[in-house]
């Protein structure tokens, strides 16, 4: 193997443990508020999402999205999350944990069947990550992991 083979193998390692895969690496994410403003889009980078699911509540089936903008991740930002519910049928007032891989994130308030949160996680990449929605011990919606 030539040294420019060797030495893409090693950048590409390098990159891989930067991205990190959600082991322990994500204590101390940010909430912001809803009306944070939006964050501005970087030629590299980009936006993952993952489709939420769970269990009918009293018949009544809940959805959500969590969606991560790494748009500044390359450039040394941060990836912020999001995460919507709706068709949610606990009360109003509600408040359910958001965690990414059993880490906490934060928490959404239901309101009318509907709640969303948005986080700054650091410099931290997705990558195999789940996003799960619990009312106390129980998962109400769980994603099928970012790719």
């Amino acid at each position: 193997m030539s040294m420019t083979g060797i030495r893409s193998i090693a950048f590409g390692g390098a990159l891989l443990m930067l991205a990190g895969c959600g082991q322990g690496t994500n204590a101390g994410f940010a909430v912001l508020s809803p009306d944070s403003p939006a964050r501005s889009s970087s030629s590299a980078g980009g936006t993952v999402t993952e489709q939420l699911s769970g269990s009918a509540i009293a018949g009544v089936v809940p959805e959500g999205q969590a969606q991560a903008d790494e748009s500044q991740f390359v450039g040394g930002g941060s990836t912020v999350l999001t995460v919507r519910v709706k068709n949610v049928n606990l009360p109003d007032g509600t408040a359910l944990a958001v965690s990414l891989d059993f880490s906490p994130v934060g928490t959404l308030t239901i309101s009318r069947g509907e709640g969303s949160l948005v986080a700054d996680l650091g410099h931290f990449a997705v990558s195999n990550d789940q996003v799960r929605v619990n009312n106390g011990g129980t998962t109400i919606l769980i994603g099928a992991y970012f790719k």
